[in-house]
């Protein structure tokens, strides 16, 4: 089981960022918005959105579509074990891929959903591990 040694100490800058669905700054961030946040800050990435959505918890099939077309559009996969920090862990909530982190360190991940602000969780929990559906890399960082 991975522990929170694991993750580097910039990470707590974005512990308790709240939930904001469509967010993306500092104000209020969805899944999506935080990673964005994430890659740029900390990574130099400036991850281009290639679709568009209104971003609606209610509309999962829809978010579920946009971001399996970011993935293909930008992404290589990564086989499990293999992840670094900055690459993205793709989950499944509600039946639908809709939901994301970013991976932080050993096992760790920093994401929000629309019932929890942004949190540093182990992924390989039983409550995250049933629902991951890979690991990605973006290109520009590969």
């Amino acid at each position: 089981m991975a522990t929170t040694e694991s993750v580097p100490d910039w990470v707590a800058e974005y512990v308790g960022l709240p939930y904001l669905a469509g967010g993306r700054d500092r104000t209020g961030l969805d899944c999506f918005g935080l990673c964005l946040l994430v890659w740029r800050e900390r990574f130099g990435l400036d991850v281009p959105l290639y679709g568009g959505v209104t971003w609606e918890v209610a509309n999962s099939a829809k978010v579920g579509e946009f971001i399996e077309g970011e993935v293909r559009a930008g992404w290589e996969p990564i086989e499990a074990g293999a992840e670094q920090p900055g690459d993205v862990v793709l989950m499944r909530l509600r039946g639908h891929p809709i939901h994301v982190g970013v991976v932080v360190g050993c096992g760790m991940m920093l994401h929000c959903h629309d019932t929890a602000d942004a949190a540093v969780e182990d992924y390989g929990t039983l409550q995250w591990s049933r629902r991951i559906l890979g690991f990605h890399r973006y290109r520009a960082h590969a």
